[in-house]
This record gives structure tokens, C-alpha cells and sequence, in this order.
């Protein structure tokens, strides 16, 4: 039968119940009666009750919770059949443990591990026999993908401290001086930034602003080339391999500045081959130079970024 409700107010109270041997407080659901201002029982109260005291239960013994499982299962896409074979259990055990049941140590350390896509793409390959051909390869390929978007996660902020800054649309030039004249404090052997780099720097700059900040730091285009993306404004200025300029201090406001000190502080370490490397693959030279849209290089970036 239809539980009425029309005339009960739904509350909620902290509670401690012993379960499985451990006491564990939890958030319990009950109905008042509106016109006697008693507690009333529900059936739908108590299934909700059961669920809020094993999800408790879980945080409290260092278990993943359902919630959890599902945000790991649903980042790669899978389905809970899929996920579960990957991980080498039985079919329908990710469907049980997302609903409630409580996994054992051993299946929540399985689970824990594949959370990194490196490790579940390992699980995935020891248990390929249980897929098809086609969905064992699409499945992998996915994982591949997401590998490599987490290789190109360097750059490490907290957004919402940056978001507290405004990013204005600057003057390229005085990027360059900036980035320039600060360069060498964020590398270890005190070498200086060549063109390659430069361009580099600059191509990170414009998509770390257009994902935390929605808007671009300067209104130069960049293109793909075969040494990666580059400013074509700035080509025939910087076309040599050192870079110098006539200023010697500028002053950026204060959302540049900061983000351009932590992708020098990130990338500062790595020479220009490899951060070549990483460029072309994130957009890839096919012969003829392109113009990377701010929309394409926000889309990539947010990608890379938001990826867990």
C-alpha cells in the first residue's frame, strides 16, 4: 500500500547503532505527525535508515562507500558487468556492492587500486578473456586515453584559490618579459628559456587560463607545427633559439602572475623535446599549420584537468 505522507514532516537526527561490532553514528530519517507531534514509522524511512548506516559503516572501517565505487566505475565509462570483469569478479558484484552490500577487504583494495587507470588496464589484460575482442580493445583503448590525460596533469593548483583572483587580458610582450626574467629562478642548472620553450610556456598559459578562468590571458593566435604549438606573432621576433628582451621588469596582475609562476615551477624542469613531445600529443601536426581555437584549447584543457 501507498505510504501518505501529507501530513508528517520528514526529520533528521544523529544517531549511534552498533553494527557488525562497531558502534557507528549515522544520519537517521524519521516522519512527525504534524497533529500530534509524534514520531511515526515508515517503511520507506527504514530502508533509507539501513542504507545511511552501512554507507557510514564503510567510511568508518576504511571501506570505499557505494557512492564511491560508482564515481570510479562511471569515470571510465564502464558498465557494472564491464567493471566487474575487469576486476575479475563475478558478475554481478559491482551491482551489489553500488546498492549496498559490503565488499571485503580484498575486493576494496581491487577496487582502490583501479582507481588509477595504469593499475585497471593491468587487471584488464589479466582478465581479457572475459570480454570480446571488439569491447576488450575499446576498453583499453579508453584507458590508454586517460593515461595519457593524467601524464599531462603537471601543473598542480588549488582552482578556487586561483578563482579568487581576476585574470585580465595582458600584453603579450610583457608576458614574455616576465617569463624570461623569471625563468631561470624555476630551473635547477640556471640555463636559459629558448624560442622552443618559450612557446611552450606560453601555449600552457593560454589553456590553464581559458579552463580556470573561462577567458584567454592574451588574444594572439597559436598553431600547431611539427615542434608543437606556437604563437605565430611571436615567430619572427623569437625565431632564434635564445630569447631576449629589452625590459628588464614588468608588472602583471596578479592571476598572471600567479599562474605563469606555476607553470614555470612545473615545466621549468623539463627540456624542450620533451615538452615537444607532450604538445604534439596533445594536438598533433598533420602536415600543414592550424590555427588551436581558444574553444579547443579550453575543451582540451578541462579535459585534462578534470580528469580524477
Amino acid at each position: 500500500m501507498k505510504e501518505n505522507k501529507n501530513h508528517y514532516i520528514l526529520k533528521k537526527r544523529k544517531t549511534i547503532k552498533t553494527f557488525r561490532g562497531v558502534e557507528v553514528e549515522y544520519n537517521e530519517s524519521y516522519y512527525i505527525n504534524t497533529d500530534t507531534n509524534e514520531e511515526v514509522y515508515f517503511r520507506s524511512a527504514e530502508k533509507e535508515n539501513n542504507r545511511e548506516l552501512i554507507e557510514a559503516y564503510k567510511k568508518q572501517v576504511n571501506l570505499l562507500t557505494s557512492k564511491e565505487i560508482k564515481e570510479i566505475r562511471k569515470k571510465y565509462k564502464l558498465t557494472q558487468r564491464d567493471y566487474s570483469f575487469a576486476l575479475g569478479l563475478g558478475e554481478i558484484t559491482v551491482h551489489r556492492f553500488e546498492k549496498g552490500s559490503i565488499q571485503s577487504d580484498a575486493d576494496n583494495q581491487l577496487m582502490i587500486l583501479s582507481n588509477n587507470p595504469k593499475h585497471l588496464i593491468n587487471m584488464l589484460d589479466d582478465n581479457s578473456e572475459r570480454f570480446t575482442k571488439e569491447r576488450y580493445n575499446k576498453i583499453r583503448k579508453r584507458l590508454l586515453e586517460q593515461i595519457a590525460l593524467k601524464e599531462h596533469q603537471i601543473v598542480k593548483f588549488d582552482i578556487e584559490e586561483l578563482r579568487q583572483y581576476k585574470i585580465v587580458t595582458t600584453d603579450i610582450e610583457d608576458i614574455v618579459v616576465y617569463i624570461v626574467n623569471n625563468y631561470n629562478a624555476s630551473t635547477i642548472d640556471q640555463t636559459t628559456i629558448n624560442q622552443h620553450k618559450l612557446h611552450k610556456v606560453l601555449y600552457f598559459l593560454q589553456g590553464l587560463s581559458l579552463y580556470i578562468y573561462k577567458r584567454p590571458v592574451f588574444v594572439e593566435d597559436i598553431y600547431t607545427s611539427a615542434q608543437g604549438p606556437y604563437v605565430k606573432k611571436l615567430k619572427a621576433k623569437y625565431g632564434g633559439n635564445e630569447v631576449n628582451v629589452e625590459k628588464e621588469k614588468v608588472y602583471l596582475n596578479m592571476a598572471t602572475h600567479k599562474l605563469v609562476d606555476l607553470i614555470l615551477e612545473a615545466y621549468g624542469k623539463y627540456d624542450s623535446s620533451y615538452l615537444c613531445k607532450l604538445t604534439l600529443e596533445e594536438f598533433e601536426f598533420n602536415g600543414r599549420e592550424e590555427r588551436i581555437s581558444n574553444e579547443q584549447l579550453k575543451n582540451y584543457f578541462t579535459k585534462v584537468y578534470e580528469q580524477k
